[in-house]
Parts: structure tokens; sequence; C-alpha cells
């Protein structure tokens, strides 16, 4: 498969959770709502033509009313950058909170299920270090009417659950019981053998008593015979360690709506006509009552000096238009750079700049260095640097190898 081919769920949910400087990520997380915004208008067209030629139907399921509101979603965005800790959180944009028609807010919606849920499982964990979280997997048998093969896992999800909670009554024995808490979501893909829904959850368990089933021997693990009990018709299904950072085990559960946006948009629709409504996710055990915030801009600081940076959309992806100073609302800049790619460069050195050697140790500095060096990056961070700029100006090649660990 090509880059161009490459679906949009496979990194766009997990690259909300990169690692390192956060205003070198930028750019590539606004590539992602890039591309994602640009899915999105796929869709929108083909919604469009369908309330043109169906508007019956299409009034049935609100799509004529549905249709304004993705058209205007994602069009701006806003970025405060949190210079002086190097946090970058996006603090404005009008979302539609379609999120199994609209990309973009799928990925806003996801990132914020994983975060949630990744802040209950570290309190869970704190309380009870040795439990591990694992990844599992149900599936059910392929078929080409969505709404009838969604059904049946649906049903049987229930069926498997109400097991469980036999099971901790002592009144049957099942595997499941041994998850002492768990997050799942339906998840479904679309091939020559027609659709696929399947389940995927994050588990936490025990180690030393944790759900049975043999990989190498699946269809007789005892994991694999309680499933086909349940579904009547299904045996396959995996369980495994999460391995790495947990958060990418959120990120398979929670990128369930990503998942609409590798379908082609006819598809897209269809799914979303035959699900709406459905709830797509749950939990049980520990994982109860997490609450997700409804709202798809980030958490800010409210204490912190910032920088606005201000994108908008056009046919050739979002751009940067305009800088604010955070304080005082005043326009540093129009027509800018692009803001990330310079700061991620290092080259965003401006006359003025004070010069401070590299490698001091944070506590070397004086407040008036700090003074010096917050309002140069408040006035001048996004100026590209003069073409005479001097040689000994060059001292400073970024301003988080300065202000790391203040």
């Amino acid at each position: 498969m090509t880059e161009k081919e490459k679906p949009l769920s496979n990194d766009a949910l997990a690259g909300e959770f990169g690692k390192g400087s956060e205003i070198s990520l930028l750019s590539g997380r606004v590539h992602r709502y890039g591309a994602a915004k640009a899915r999105q208008l796929e869709i929108l067209n083909h919604i469009d033509r369908f309330v043109q030629q169906e508007p019956e139907q299409a009034s049935a399921f609100t799509l004529d009313r549905i249709s304004p509101r993705i058209h205007h979603c994602g069009n701006y965005l806003v970025f405060n950058h949190y210079y002086t800790v190097d946090k970058v959180r996006l603090a404005k944009a009008d979302f539609c909170k379609t999120h199994l028609l609209c990309p973009l807010c799928a990925i806003r919606r996801g990132a914020k299920q994983v975060q949630a849920y990744m802040e209950k499982m570290n309190l869970l964990l704190q309380d009870n270090p040795r439990l591990k979280p694992y990844m599992l997997t149900l599936t059910v048998k392929n078929g080409h009417d969505l709404s009838e093969r969604f059904e049946h896992l649906s049903k049987s999800m229930t069926k498997f659950q109400a097991r469980r909670r036999d099971a901790l009554r002592n009144k049957c024995d099942s595997e499941l019981a041994k998850a002492l808490g768990g997050v799942f979501s339906y998840e479904l893909t679309k091939s020559e053998h027609g659709w696929h829904p399947h389940v995927h959850m994050v588990v936490l368990c025990d180690p030393d008593d944790p759900i049975v089933f043999d990989l190498r021997n699946a269809k007789e693990s005892q994991l694999s015979k309680e499933w086909l009990s349940v579904t009547g018709d299904s045996f396959v299904v995996d369980f495994r360690p999460i391995q790495g950072d947990p958060v990418l085990g959120f990120v398979e559960v929670f990128k369930y709506a990503l998942k609409f946006s590798d379908l082609t948009p006819q598809e897209n629709l269809s799914a979303y006509l035959a699900l709406k409504g459905r709830r797509l996710t749950g939990s049980f055990g520990l994982f109860r009552d997490v609450e997700v915030p409804e709202e798809m801009t980030d958490d800010l600081y409210t204490e912190l000096p910032f920088i606005e940076l201000f994108y908008r959309y056009t046919k050739q992806g979002y751009s940067m238009f305009r800088v604010n100073d955070g304080q005082t609302g005043d326009s540093t800049q129009t027509n800018v750079p692009e803001y990330s790619s310079v700061r991620r460069e290092g080259a965003a050195i401006a006359e003025g700049l004070p010069t401070i050697e590299l490698g001091r140790k944070p506590k070397e500095l004086t407040e008036d260095d700090k003074d010096q060096i917050t309002h140069w990056a408040k006035t001048h961070f996004f100026a590209p640097p003069p073409p005479d700029l001097p040689p000994d100006k060059l001292s400073i090649r970024t301003y988080e190898e300065l202000t790391r660990g203040w």
C-alpha cells in the first residue's frame, strides 16, 4: 500500500500522543488534521448528493441539518503555544461532533476517550500495581447485511457480559470474569466477503490469573470455546498482553470511529445510516463510569504566557495565517512562515536575540536572562532570520535548548 493509500485510521489517533517537543510535533498534527478535513469534504460531497437525490430519507436521518455543520467543521484551528514549557494546546475550533461521518471529530473524540481512560487506568494501577492491561478481540463471521451482523455481535456481547456477572456470583464459569475491568468498542471493516464487525477491548487482569487463551491452539482455548457457546457460530478471538506504551491499547479501542474513514464515502454513509443511534462503546468493572469530556478542544493552561497560532483550511490544506500575542491579542505578524517548521529546524533567530551561550544550566540563568528570552520569544520567535545575520548571533539555535528544565 502506497503512502497515499495508507488508511487515515492507521496513525491519525496515535499521532495525538506523540513523544517529543510539542511545538516540533505541531506540523505533523496539523498535517493529520488536514488529511482528516480533506476526507471529511469527500464524505460531505456524497452527503449533499444524497440529500438532493433522496430528500425524504435524508430528512428522516437529519442529514439535511447535519450537512451544514460538517461544512463549517474545522475550517479554522487556533493553537496556543505555551512557550515557557513547550506545550501546545488546541484552544479554539468549530466542530460538528458527528464523529461517524467526520474523521476530524473522530480524531478529537478518540483522543478525549483515550486520555480519560488512561488517567483512570493510571489511578487503578497506583492502587493495585499487580494488574496488567491486555487486549481482547472478539469477532463474528462476515456478512453482507451490516445491521444483522452488528445486531448479532451486540447481543453476543450483552450475553457475554451477563455471563461474567453470573460468574462473579458463582452461578457459572466465565473467562471474562477474570477481567477486573474492561472498556471496548465495536469496529467494522468491509471486504469482498461483506461487513466484518468485531470488538476491541482493553481489560485489566491479574497476571497470575489471566484469561485462558493459547495462540498456538486458539480454537481449543477456553476463551474460544466460551465465545462460540455465546455466539453460536464464531470462535475467532485473540488475547494478549499490551506491550510497550499502554496508550496504544486504548488507541486501538477508540479508533473505531476513524475506521469509518477507511470505507468508501458511500459505504461510510451506509454504515452511518445503519448504526445511527447505536452505542458503539461500553465498559464494565473497574472501568465503569469514566467521564469523557464533551468539549473537543484541549484543556488550557490558565496562568502561563502563550502565543496564538491561527490556521485556516483551503484547498491546499491548513496554513497559518496569523500569530497573536496571547496576552495582548496583538497580531505580531501576518503571512508568517510555518511556525512549527521554523521551530523544528532551529532557524527562528531574530535580530536582538539575547546572546546566552548554549549549555548553561537553568539555575545559572538570571531572572533578567529569562525576561529577555521571554520578550524575544513573544515578539520575534516566528520571524525568519535576517539574511545578514552575523555569526555571533547564532550562539542560540533553538529556544527549547535554553528553557528546558525551567
